[in-house]
Formats: structure tokens, sequence, C-alpha cells
């Protein structure tokens, strides 16, 4: 607990980098391309089984409202 006499605690490092940032060179940070995430071969199989599953339900939705024009 804080009490009057005591500093408050330094920022951590990466919020004073941030902080010290110029704008462009924020921008500049955030466009750097992420590596590939190493998942499971279960966690790979959901995802495929996720994207499967959104191309019916879009497809459903679109043959639907094709149907009701």
């Amino acid at each position: 607990m804080l009490t009057g006499s005591e500093p408050p605690p330094p920022p951590r490092l990466h919020e004073e980098l941030f902080m010290s940032l110029e704008r462009d060179q924020m921008v500049a940070g955030r466009h750097q391309a992420l590596g590939r995430a190493h998942l499971s071969l279960r966690a790979r199989a959901a995802l495929w089984v996720l994207r499967g599953f959104v191309m019916v339900v879009g497809a459903l939705v679109i043959y639907t409202f094709l149907a009701r024009i």
C-alpha cells in the first residue's frame, strides 16, 4: 500500500519506451509482420473446422438472401 511519503513505482520499461516514441515510429513498428504461431495439431484442426463452418453458414446466408428476392 502506498503512503504519501513513498515515491510512486517506476513505469514498466516497455511502457516508458512506448511513450518515448514519435508517432511515425509507432506506426512503423506496428506494420512489422508477425511470425506464424506454432499451434498444436488439435488447434490447427479446430481452426480448419471453424473455417469450414463459417463457409457453410456464409453460403446458407447468401442462399437464403437470394432465395427471398
